[in-house]
């Protein structure tokens, strides 16, 4: 096949180049979108900036958070009425001693019931227990009151570990 050399094969080539260039300038512009730097720009296509890689957050931990307040509860303790008891025996010998005849019976009574009541106040006393309530601001949001027996290592503002009902220290 003979081709020829006139002008309609100039402009068919012209238009022909025209459309090569349109299809590369697409083809590196959707390239760059889709991976940037991965691809060397074409001679033809200005270079472009490659925006700085953004850092990734770091994920906060959730069991992690910081101390706000400590707060001491008393509880009061148990009795068994053995307080009683020996508070009300030890009250009725003290009351005996005191005066003669039917002032005597009166100051024994007044003895037993005066030492039952103190032998189970002091009995109550005795068993109480002290625990204290640790308000924990944590790392996520939001906050956390944990009630431990003994919260002498913390302090507010100390950071912590919260496990189940157990803090650590970090």
């Amino acid at each position: 096949m003979k081709l020829k050399t006139g002008f309609p094969l100039r402009i068919t080539g012209f238009a022909l180049m025209l459309a090569l260039a349109a299809c590369t300038q697409e083809q590196s512009s959707s390239t760059e979108a889709s991976s940037p730097a991965t691809t060397a720009p074409a001679a033809s296509s200005p270079v472009t900036q490659v925006a700085a890689p953004v850092p990734v957050p770091l994920l906060a931990c959730v069991t992690c958070g910081t101390v706000r307040s400590i707060t001491p509860i008393t509880q009061s303790g148990a009795t068994t009425g053995a307080g009683a008891a020996i508070g009300a025996v030890a009250g009725g010998l003290a009351g005996n001693q005191v005066g003669g005849g039917s002032g005597n019976t009166i100051a024994t009574v007044a003895g037993v019931i005066g030492g039952a009541v103190l032998g189970n106040t002091i009995e109550r006393n005795r068993n109480a227990n002290t625990m204290y309530e640790v308000v924990i601001d944590m790392e996520t949001g939001g906050q956390q009151i944990i009630t431990v027996p003994d919260a002498s290592t913390l302090n507010p503002g100390t950071s912590v570990t919260v496990d189940g009902s157990n803090i650590y220290r970090r």
